[in-house]
């Protein structure tokens, strides 16, 4: 009963042992769409330092005018053009983000892309692109970023995977490859800080959510019980994770009305 109620107070945000972000540096990857953007308007309310990067510039103008208009001062928000798939831009990113506001303490790896093409009709560039996306490009940040962590004994690394990157989907053998990457980085840096130590101080946490309604799989067929998620509904969990210090939350199912199915300790 104890687990019951912890897992749904940790649903709804309810939980009271819960880390204050006021005050955090975030650099946040694909902050110019979906969730992304969602994520840098809530984080933004809550007082964090904002440096937000995409490939997208306009999109992320953009956001950053939607920060601004809900009331987030513009000294608060850094924006940059970084393409996480190439090393030397995420690097000229980082500088950006030391400059503007010191020491990140939050990274958030959300930058992703997905084909919807099967394996024999997708190219090789777009295989390629993929990976680099939305896997390898974690290393890169985690890298970068990491230094920033220790310094500060302050740090939290958070994957947005997929629950593809759990289970192979047809028609999605590479974005279903890329996630299962992302979510082993997740794992594999979790158990480094903890046979070092540093997992006292260092977080992380590994976001696997079902298909969202964001605009990326619009050709995906659903069926009963799941349903494409609601992209603030996603936020919000993210974020309730972040300040709970989480390190695994899946999100099959629209409005939390099965969250029981997620009882077992992770």
């Amino acid at each position: 009963m104890l687990r019951l109620l912890y897992v749904f107070m940790n649903e709804y945000g309810l939980n009271p042992f819960k880390k204050n972000l006021q005050g955090d540096h975030v650099f946040l990857t694909g902050a110019g769409a979906g969730i992304g953007r969602l994520m840098a308007i809530k984080l933004g309310k809550m007082g964090c330092l904002l440096s937000l990067s995409d490939i997208n510039e306009a999109g992320l103008s953009e956001t950053k005018d939607l920060l601004i208009v809900d009331g987030v001062p513009a000294a608060n928000i850094m924006i940059c053009r970084c393409d996480v798939s190439k090393l030397d831009s995420v690097k000229d990113a980082a500088v950006q983000a030391r400059t503007a506001f010191g020491p990140v303490t939050l990274l958030i790896n959300n930058a992703g892309i997905v084909s919807g093409k099967s394996t024999l009709d997708s190219t090789e560039a777009m295989i390629e692109k993929t990976l680099f996306v939305n896997t390898i490009s974690h290393l890169y940040t985690i890298r970068e970023f990491m230094p920033d962590f220790e310094a500060k004994k302050r740090g939290h690394i958070v994957t947005i995977a997929s629950m593809a990157g759990m289970s192979g989907i047809p028609g999605l053998s590479d974005y279903c490859a890329s996630k299962f990457g992302a979510f082993a980085i997740d794992e594999a840096v979790r158990l480094e800080l903890k046979k070092s130590g540093a997992y006292s101080y260092i977080k992380t946490t590994c976001i696997c959510p079902y298909f969202i309604d964001t605009g990326m799989f619009e050709q995906a067929k659903i069926s009963f019980p799941l349903y494409l998620l609601k992209p603030q509904e996603v936020t919000d969990r993210i974020v309730a994770a972040v300040q709970q210090e989480e390190n695994l939350v899946v999100v099959p199912w629209r409005g939390n009305f099965v969250w029981f199915v997620r009882l077992l300790p992770t």
